[in-house]
């Protein structure tokens, strides 16, 4: 068990790996349309790409978009020349990655300016009542398409929580990524690997609830019970992870793999100590895939990373910064 006392090994999820055709829909999607910037752009080199994810040797184009230079919370953009599966968009009932989630200003406003650029969301945005700690928490979101089957979620917050680009530009539409989202069959393993006995991040909480208005959103039969636990380290972005009652669908997981997959197909997470993390990895039932390699690329920056898997075979690639 890691030591309560000391500092988190992980601050959050530093980028969402969006693997992707071409790059031109996902610049004019995050960057004319959310606002995001490029943080940094080039190839992550062919002998690390194969060591992290089995790309082969050839080196991977990369772009990393950031909103107000936030460091976390990024869209890290990976050209897949030949993707192991077509693109699709996830289902909240299949296992594996599902949506990125980011906060919107006025989320009506968005939904009215994606409509007059013939971009039709697949939830309009909604209300609904979540049961947390003997209360209902009322959240707004819709859930709109991205390129390459990448599902986006806005979420307009009642309060906003720790964002970067809200601090650093008040004025701007949309945040940087404020929450990544999972559906897996074991919870209790996921939340073990990433909490406060594992990696380090706060388990802010973790309920069971039944929502009409969410079973629209989310394009679920009428009364699912969904369980939903939330992690959130120092820094966007969080984690949520899921679990639905009753018949899954695809599991996504085989075919999600960074430099290989469109869409949602990573995450990428630096930690202040990656030889302590690899052994809570290790620990707390997830795998590590190979040993740590040294790098120089957009989206790790000058690292050492690894890539391992969740006990739900989530793909994660862990890198300490050499800077």
């Amino acid at each position: 068990m890691r030591d309560q006392g000391s500092a988190p090994l992980v601050e959050g999820i530093t980028g969402a790996v969006i693997g992707v055709a071409a790059f031109r829909p996902h610049l004019e999607f995050f960057g004319h349309r959310l606002g995001y910037e490029v943080a940094a752009e080039g190839v992550v080199p062919a002998a690390v790409a194969d060591a992290l994810w089995g790309t082969g040797l050839r080196d991977v184009d990369a772009v990393a978009l950031t909103a107000a230079g936030a460091g976390t919370g990024r869209v890290h953009l990976v050209r897949v020349p030949e993707p192991v599966a077509p693109a699709g968009r996830p289902h909240n009932l299949d296992r594996g990655l599902i949506g990125i989630d980011m906060y919107a200003r006025d989320i009506e406003d968005a939904h009215a300016r994606c409509a007059a650029a013939g971009i039709s969301w697949t939830s309009p945005p909604a209300t609904y009542g979540v049961a947390v700690g003997g209360k209902e928490v009322m959240v707004t979101q819709g859930v709109c398409p991205a390129p390459d089957g990448t599902a986006v979620v806005f979420v307009q917050p009642a309060a906003a929580r720790g964002t970067a680009a809200w601090e650093a530009d008040p004025g701007r539409m949309f945040t940087e990524l404020t929450s990544v989202v999972c559906h897996v069959p074991d919870v209790d393993a996921e939340v073990a690997f990433w909490g406060p006995d594992g990696l380090g991040m706060a388990l802010w909480y973790d309920v069971t609830f039944s929502s009409p208005g969410f079973d629209t959103v989310a394009d679920l039969p009428p009364g699912t019970r969904m369980r939903l636990a939330f992690l959130a380290g120092e820094r966007t972005a969080r984690i949520e992870v899921t679990c639905a009652e009753g018949d899954h669908r695809a599991d996504l997981r085989p075919v999600q793999r960074p430099g290989r997959s469109l869409g949602h197909s990573g995450w990428t997470v630096r930690t202040r100590d990656l030889g302590a993390s690899l052994d809570t990895v290790r620990r707390t039932g997830g795998e590590v895939s190979g040993e740590p390699v040294e790098t120089d690329d957009p989206l790790h920056g000058k690292a050492a990373a690894v890539s391992v898997t969740t006990p739900n075979g989530i793909s994660v690639t862990l890198y300490e910064s050499r800077a």
